[in-house]
């Protein structure tokens, strides 16, 4: 690498052509390599055994020596680049290009290119199958359950781990998974599940009632895990046999198997060590993380996975920005995520479209001694944050306004936002406005922050990552905060979660007030047997939320997925995701 580093700076600093006879000095070259002279001859010897030069040293007193120059540096750069990749190093090569673009116009473009003809469906070798994706958002964080924020995080933890059960979005029933059995008492407040024999771990360990136990407790003792109240009915997780276990109740919690069912309550492995590294997250998965760092995530097929083991052999995940806007993308064999350029779709790939049950939304700090805390001003926020109008202007991936979380109804109505500012105590002052750093929360926030300006609403928007956003404090001193809520199929456990996980804005945001009368009505849902009952519990809740304005609906996107027609099977779920247990290829 230094000596390649070495004669780019030659390069630049000469003539900057090849195949061109140059007088130089043996001197002249040390000092721009800033080596000795003795080096400079060894870089010199180097560069001609890989034909990169052509050498004549000066003789006599007052010669010049001669340089020419014989491969072009920009070739050289790519081929190391391409070296590094190949070679697992992304973020090496990514470095590499990035130095060189300004000196070398073209140059990260035609990486770019090249990276993309990297992605897709890959025969690796014989009868390999690698699925390769481009991730241009931050890095994966170290994978635990009990933290996941992500949708992205969640998505690969279904992968690498499984839970007790298992819900079906599709036929909307509970199905056996770790456990195969099932039983309750008739109060509903002692559980029995029975485990299946013979499952391991990815590090070959079997599975047992201890290692159930121990997540539970884990999970219920991590001062850091902000879905703590999911087991909050939890008394103790008592080890009834090696393959048996039983959970004692506080009280009756009609939720608890979709609790049980959700990832953040995945099965890990027992560990007697106090730190357990999550970058190398060991579960019993279809897949085993083999990888996890800051420029790939990569997961091979769990060749004894319990289940039928997947189709795929490996799913890669590279973090690559997007630096490519206005240019025509390459195809490759399978394009996943929004679709921004829908005038250059190519009829000869399959495609599935679906909008997300997701919804982006703003939370509005009812909690902070601040201007929020005023309903007239909360009132015009919400006038201000016209969801249809929001589309209609930013268009794109954005495909459907939204009035409320769990139901698609329409609710416009019509209010005077200069009336409502007059009559609230707003006077002025600036509102912080937090969200992530990636481009669709930038476009939405600038569109409002026009948008309020236009009515004299002052507003300051601060673009943070994901684990400094999602901080207590930090949530906790925004005004506003524009989020994106993810609604599963599970209905009744998303909104909850909404509310009531800690990395969730709304639980920050809430008054004591409010935050009572939910808990009061959360409760009394949990005992509710019939699941009608339970969701017109939940239409009330978020009734209430919307009522005060705490809460403004935005918009659900539309994802789109692009496929060559060898890839079965490929199906976005109700969160914009793919199913890669499933997928498979069939070879021509």
């Amino acid at each position: 690498m230094i000596t390649l580093e070495h004669y780019v700076s030659l390069y630049l600093s000469l003539d900057k052509r090849i195949h061109r006879k140059l007088e130089v000095s043996l001197h002249g070259i040390s000092e721009v390599l800033f080596c000795t002279s003795r080096n400079c001859k060894l870089t010199i010897q180097k560069w001609e055994r890989e034909g990169w030069v052509k050498w004549s040293p000066g003789r006599g007193r007052g010669n010049k020596s001669t340089l020419t120059f014989l491969k072009n540096p920009v070739n050289l750069l790519m081929d190391e680049s391409r070296r590094l990749v190949k070679k697992g190093k992304l973020e090496a090569a990514q470095n590499l290009i990035s130095e060189y673009s300004k000196e070398f116009p073209g140059l990260k473009e035609d990486f770019a290119d090249w990276i993309e003809t990297l992605f897709g469906y890959r025969a690796e070798s014989k009868n390999r199958d690698v699925l390769r994706l481009k991730y241009g958002k931050q890095p994966f964080s170290p994978l635990d359950p009990t933290l996941a924020s992500l949708r992205s995080e969640c998505h690969i933890l279904k992968h690498v781990c499984d839970t007790l059960i298992f819900y079906n979005e599709e036929s909307k029933q509970f199905e056996s998974r770790l456990a195969f059995h099932w039983e309750h008492n008739e109060a509903g407040d002692q559980w029995i599940f029975y485990i299946r024999k013979g499952i391991k771990f990815h590090d070959g360990s079997r599975l047992t009632s201890r290692d159930i136990q121990y997540t539970f407790q884990r999970f219920m003792l991590a001062e850091e895990n902000p879905y703590r109240w999911m087991l909050q009915d939890l008394q103790e997780a008592v080890i009834m046999g090696e393959h048996s276990i039983k959970l004692h109740l506080k009280k009756p919690n009609h939720l608890l198997l979709h609790l049980l069912s959700d990832e953040h309550l995945s099965i890990v492995r027992k560990s007697e060590q106090k730190e357990v590294y999550w970058d190398k997250l060991i579960g019993t998965g279809p897949f085993r993380l083999v990888r996890n760092d800051g420029s790939m995530l990569i997961m091979d097929a769990n060749e004894s996975y319990f289940r039928e083991r997947p189709f795929l052999d490996s799913v890669e995940f590279w973090n690559v920005s997007e630096d490519r806007e206005g240019r025509t993308p390459v195809k490759t064999e399978m394009e996943f995520g929004y679709y921004r350029n829908k005038e250059k779709k190519d009829d000869n790939r399959k495609r599935v479209n679906r909008i997300e049950k997701n919804v982006q939304f703003l939370s509005l700090n009812g909690r902070r001694n601040g201007p929020l805390k005023d309903p007239l001003l909360r009132r015009a926020m919400k006038a201000i944050a016209d969801p249809s109008l929001l589309v209609a202007e930013l268009g794109e991936f954005r495909q459907q306004s939204a009035a409320f979380f769990l139901r698609d109804e329409e609710n416009s109505l019509e209010v005077d936002i200069t009336d409502l500012l007059l009559r609230s105590s707003y006077n002025g002052e600036e509102l912080l406005l937090y969200t992530f750093q990636d481009r669709d929360h930038v476009e939405d926030t600038t569109w409002l922050k026009q948008r309020c300006m236009a009515y004299g609403v002052s507003i300051k928007t601060v673009y943070l990552p994901a684990e400094e956003l999602l901080r207590r404090d930090t949530m906790a001193e925004a005004d506003i905060i524009h989020d994106s809520a993810t609604v599963t199929e599970q209905e009744e456990l998303s909104f909850l979660q909404l509310i009531l996980a800690e990395n969730s804005p709304i639980w920050h945001h809430l008054s004591d007030e409010l935050r009572e009368g939910l808990l009061a009505e959360i409760d009394f849902l949990k005992s509710l047997a019939s699941q009608d009952e339970r969701m017109k519990r939940l239409f009330i809740i978020e009734e209430k939320l919307l009522e005060t304005c705490q809460l403004l609906p935005l918009y659900k996107n539309l994802s789109e997925l692009e496929s060559e027609e060898g890839i079965q099977q490929a199906l976005i779920n109700s969160q914009g995701w793919i199913d890669f247990y499933r997928i498979w290829f069939k070879r021509n």
